[in-house]
């Protein structure tokens, strides 16, 4: 199962009683803070830490045709939750 940003915008609503339209708002404004801080070590309190990595650039290979190309190096967001949320979890 997934969980798309209408859900959490409908459980923020539940929760904190908010119109949709509202929490909509405010979970896109968390996703548009993630991006324009990619520069940054993001570190949620109680929850976990969004780090941006940079992948270098490789040689990649089509294994039907071992055929060589280049992987240009980008950038990744890993997330480590904390571990209080590991606990809640297991």
């Amino acid at each position: 199962m997934s969980v798309t940003k209408k859900d959490l915008a409908n459980n923020i609503s539940k929760k904190l009683r908010l119109s949709k339209k509202d929490s909509l708002f405010l979970v896109q404004n968390f996703f548009d803070s993630l991006i324009e801080n990619k520069n940054k070590h993001i570190n949620l309190s109680n929850f976990g830490s969004f780090i941006f990595k940079k992948t270098p650039s490789r040689i990649g290979r089509n294994p039907k045709t071992l055929q060589e190309f280049k992987i240009k190096s980008r950038q990744k967001l890993t997330f480590r939750p904390s571990d209080e949320v590991k606990q809640n979890i297991n």
